[in-house]
């Protein structure tokens, strides 16, 4: 692939635990849910992370987070040490970003990265139109990524908690927005594990389900592999429950938009999607274009499910909690 090409593709490097977990889901148009309160926790122990908001994060706000993930990696490797933030930032607007991101607790632990944009910039880069009503619609969608909490909670003798924002903003003088990241969404970018989403591949899928599977599975399959996934495993991932307690009507919908969506991503250039049974598919991810992800690089002996998967309790409407771990099957696409 050319370096123009891989620009075109807009790939960008994804925090693992945000595509695992169901922090972002496909939300009902005509109202949103009530409240976020998901939790994500690794099989085989480690870092125990629970989010919170006063609203549900959907599609739209996933893209808009990885528009900035996109910006931030942009601005890091321009200016480097400009963008990068600490509790030793002395600069007016990296100390407030800092203070504000770990809520106050201006000594807190490790660094991230800050950017700086424009609405035009972020309706542009998530592919809307660049008007008023676009830039009302994004301000609110920013403004809910950045009511979101993260309690990260070790699995220490001490049981230590940190708590902070999963995104910040200030407006500057210049009109121009500031923000700055989680620094676990700025250690993707800086080095640590990550997955690979393209902004491209997600941008030509015009549904939000679409877009849902397509995050999904760019967080759990690596370049030159395949995974076999089944239509009710991904609706039981969106939509728990549904199956069991939800409306037959609404059930057969989401199994209809899920395989939509799998036929969808099939038709991109970086995949292919094979269905074995009517409610089975092969889904292929093409190297070209995308390295192997370093959030799976464990150990080669150990499955996918084992290194990536978790427990991801979902509290939000009452929903009922399931694992994920068992439900995927991982291995070479020339197998």
């Amino acid at each position: 692939m050319t370096a123009e090409a891989k620009e075109q593709a807009r790939v960008v490097h994804y925090w693992p635990q945000a595509g695992l977990s169901c922090l972002f889901r496909p939300l009902p148009k005509t109202k949103r849910l009530p409240a976020l309160e998901v939790t994500y926790q690794p099989i085989a122990g480690g870092l125990k992370l629970e989010f919170s908001a006063k609203n549900a994060l959907g599609i739209p706000e996933q893209t808009l987070l990885l528009v900035l993930l996109e910006l931030a990696k942009e601005q890091y490797a321009a200016q480097a040490l400009q963008m990068v933030v600490d509790s030793n930032s002395t600069g007016a607007v990296g100390k407030e970003l800092w203070t504000r991101l770990n809520m106050d607790v201006e000594a807190a632990p490790g660094k991230t990265l800050r950017l700086e944009t424009t609405w035009y910039e972020l309706n542009r880069r998530c592919g809307t139109q660049t008007g008023g009503s676009a830039r009302a619609m994004r301000e609110s969608q920013l403004k809910r990524l950045c009511e979101v909490i993260i309690w990260e909670i070790e699995s220490d003798s001490k049981n230590s908690h940190r708590q902070s924002f999963l995104v910040v903003w200030l407006v500057g003088n210049d009109d121009r927005i500031h923000l700055a990241l989680n620094t676990r969404l700025a250690s993707a970018l800086m080095g640590s594990p990550y997955a690979q989403v393209s902004l491209t591949e997600r941008l030509a899928l015009d549904k939000d389900v679409a877009r849902a599977v397509h995050a999904f599975l760019s967080s759990t399959v690596a370049g030159g592999n395949s995974l076999r996934i089944g239509v009710d495993t991904l609706v039981e991932r969106f939509w728990p429950g549904s199956g069991k307690t939800g409306l037959r009507a609404s059930h057969r919908r989401h199994r209809h938009g899920v395989r939509e969506s799998l036929i969808a991503i099939g038709r991109l250039e970086g995949w292919t999607v094979e269905w074995e049974r009517v409610d089975l598919a092969k889904v292929v991810r093409h190297s070209a274009g995308v390295r192997k992800m370093t959030s799976h690089n464990a150990s080669k002996t150990m499955s996918l499910r084992e290194q990536a998967f978790a427990i991801i309790p979902s509290k939000t409407n009452d929903l009922h909690a399931f694992d994920a771990s068992g439900l995927f099957f991982n291995k070479s696409a020339s197998a």
